[in-house]
């Protein structure tokens, strides 16, 4: 029985993927990267991170001075940001079934509680967390499972990407996916999640079955 709920941030809860687009195109520009065109987007849902770096000609030892330089131009244009929709009812449906809710997210503590506060959902979650590494979500939800003295069986993630699903499967955690964020459905399949969804409703329901 699920008691604890683990939500994604971007792409999950808020829809930013065209300003994530629009952020690394003015990075690239500074350093002679190729630039994402509209036309490439659908083709990128597909790739893993590592494929789509590869493919936009990224540098792996410069990713993490350009998160860093992310993280402030995103602070800089989050009032532009807006829920998903329907994911702010849901949160306050799972609420009151009893359900706590957190999120878990690579992006700034920050960055994240800046966005709740604009959109008025404060009290929403009992906490966020930043996973500090782009890749090691697993670390920092083995450490909550430790803070909250729970097991991977009274938890579950919602997430948007096959690096959520990878991470949540070396901890056993179960994992919901959904379709609407960065990640295509065919790749998210590639992780084999337990859950795959393709509407907020959606997700509410299988929610609901698993508290």
């Amino acid at each position: 029985m699920v008691k604890h709920i683990l939500f994604d941030f971007d792409g999950t809860l808020v829809d930013s993927r065209a300003l994530l687009v629009k952020l690394y195109n003015e990075i690239a520009g500074q350093h002679q990267f190729r630039k994402i065109r509209e036309q490439d987007l659908a083709l990128l849902r597909t790739l893993s991170i590592a494929e789509r770096v590869d493919r936009l000609g990224v540098p792996a030892l410069q990713i993490p001075k350009l998160i860093i330089a992310g993280r402030q131009m995103y602070q800089e244009n989050i009032r532009t940001l807006h829920v998903v929709p329907g994911m702010k009812e849901i949160i306050a449906r799972l609420s009151s079934h009893g359900l706590k809710s957190s999120i878990l997210s690579s992006n700034s503590e920050a960055n994240i509680r800046t966005f709740l506060k604009n959109n008025k959902m404060e009290g929403s979650f009992k906490e966020v967390i930043s996973a500090k590494l782009l890749f090691g979500k697993h670390h920092a939800i083995r450490k909550v499972m430790k803070q909250w003295g729970t097991t991977p069986g009274r938890m579950i993630y919602v997430g948007d990407e096959l690096r959520d699903i990878e991470a949540c499967k070396k901890l056993g955690v179960p994992i919901v996916a959904v379709t609407w964020g960065y990640d295509a459905p065919r790749l998210l399949l590639r992780g084999q999640p337990d859950y795959l969804v393709n509407t907020p409703g959606e997700l509410l329901r299988t929610l609901l079955t698993l508290a």
